[in-house]
C-alpha cells in the first residue's frame, strides 16, 4: 500500500521531531520514556469529583470529676427533683464517681434506702420497699406496685442504674450539739471522701430546742456553724454541703422553722451548697405546700404512714424524691449546669 504524499510528509516530520526531542532530553540526562508516559498520563487523565461518605458522629467526652469548691452556691429543693430526668448520662457517671458520705439518724437511713432503690437495674427489679405508694388521694391505704398496675404513681417511678457504690451512711443518735461535735471531730477520718456532710434530724428541732437560738450565733461558746466554717478552712479542697433539718407530721415547730429559714439565709449569703430537705419534705409530689395550723412546715402525709413521726418508711415516695434530689446535687457538684 502506498501512502499519499501529505501523509508521508507528516510521518517524516513527526519522526524528525521525535528524534530531536529524544536527543535533547537524553542530552539533559532525562529518560525520554518517563517523560512521554507522564505527558500521556496527563493528557488522558479523567478527573472526577470525590464523594466523601463518612458519617459524622458527635462524641461527648465524659467529664472528669470536678468537685465544686466552696463559694459555688447551689440550692437543691423540691423544684430540683424534676431535673433528675434531665441529667446527661456523662454527668450521672461523673456524679457516681464522687465519694459521698452523710451522717444522720433514722431518716438518713430511709434516705440511704432510697439511694439503694435508684441503684437497682430497673424499677421492677428494685426491692418491694421501693415500689410502695398510696392507692388514692385519701392517703389511707397503700400497696406495693408492679408493672401490672395502671397507673403507677409517678413519684415512685425511676429508671434505675444509678450506682450507689460510692455512697455511705453514718448513723448518729445524740443531741444536736453532740452530733455536730462528733461530726467535726471525726471529719479527718473521712476526709478522703469528696463530700462528707451532716443533717440535723427532726428531733433536733422539736419544740423547746435551742438550736435556732445559738446555731448561727458567732458568740456562742458551744459548737455551732462557725465550727463548720473553721473545718472548711482546714480542708479547702473538699466540698461542704449544708442541710435543712428533716421534718415530721407533728414536729412543725417555731424552732424548726426558724432554724431552717436561718440555714437558707446563711447559705445564700455565703455561697454555700444547700440540700433543702425540709423544703422537699414539706411539698407534695405535685408541689403543694404542707404546713400546720401555725403555718410551719411539716412532713407531707404523702411521704409517710406515720401519724406523728417523720420516718420515710412504709411508702416510698419520700425517700425516692430525696434520693433523686441528691443525684441532681451530685451531678451539679460534678460540673453539670442545668
Amino acid at each position: 500500500m502506498q501512502l499519499k504524499r501529505p501523509v508521508l510528509r507528516s510521518l517524516i516530520t513527526i519522526t524528525l521531531l521525535l528524534a530531536v526531542f529524544t536527543f535533547n532530553v537524553q542530552a539533559a540526562g532525562i529518560n525520554p520514556i518517563s517523560v512521554i508516559l507522564q505527558v500521556t498520563e496527563t493528557a488522558f487523565s479523567i478527573f472526577m469529583p470525590i464523594v466523601n461518605k463518612s458519617v459524622t458522629t458527635t462524641v461527648v467526652p465524659t467529664p472528669s470529676v470536678t468537685v465544686s469548691p466552696p463559694g459555688d452556691g447551689i440550692v437543691i429543693n423540691h423544684n430540683s427533683i424534676a431535673l433528675y430526668d434531665r441529667i446527661p448520662a456523662q454527668y450521672l457517671q461523673a456524679a457516681e464517681n464522687l465519694k459521698f458520705m452523710f451522717m444522720d439518724r433514722s431518716v438518713g437511713a430511709n434516705i440511704y434506702d432510697g439511694l439503694q432503690c435508684l441503684s437497682a437495674p430497673t424499677w421492677i427489679g428494685s426491692a418491694a420497699n421501693c415500689r410502695r405508694s398510696y392507692v388514692d388521694s385519701s392517703l389511707t391505704e397503700w400497696k406495693t406496685y408492679s408493672l401490672a398496675d395502671n397507673p403507677i404513681p409517678p413519684e415512685i417511678l425511676f429508671p434505675g442504674g444509678n450506682s450507689a457504690a460510692n455512697i455511705e451512711f453514718l448513723y448518729g443518735e445524740r443531741t444536736w450539739e453532740e452530733d455536730l461535735n462528733f461530726f467535726i471531730q471525726n471529719y479527718p477520718t473521712y476526709a478522703n471522701r469528696n463530700i462528707f456532710t451532716f443533717e440535723h434530724n427532726y428531733l433536733h428541732v422539736s419544740a423547746g430546742s435551742n438550736i435556732d437560738d445559738v446555731y448561727f450565733d458567732p458568740n456562742y461558746s458551744g459548737t455551732n456553724i462557725y465550727d463548720l466554717v473553721a473545718l472548711e478552712s482546714r480542708y479547702p479542697n473538699n466540698t461542704f454541703v449544708y442541710w435543712t433539718s428533716s421534718l415530721a407530721r407533728t414536729i412543725g415547730t417555731q424552732d424548726a422553722q426558724s432554724f431552717n429559714d436561718q440555714m437558707r439565709s446563711w447559705t445564700a449569703q455565703n455561697g454555700k451548697i444547700l440540700l433543702d430537705i425540709a423544703d422537699i419534705e414539706s411539698h407534695t409530689p405535685s408541689g403543694a405546700s404542707c404546713r400546720n395550723a401555725q403555718g410551719y412546715e411539716i412532713l407531707c402525709a404523702n411521704y409517710t404512714t406515720e401519724v406523728s413521726g417523720g420516718h420515710l418508711g412504709s411508702v416510698s415516695a419520700g425517700k425516692i424524691q430525696i434520693a433523686k434530689a441528691i443525684w441532681v446535687m451530685l451531678a451539679q457538684i460534678a460540673g453539670w449546669q442545668p
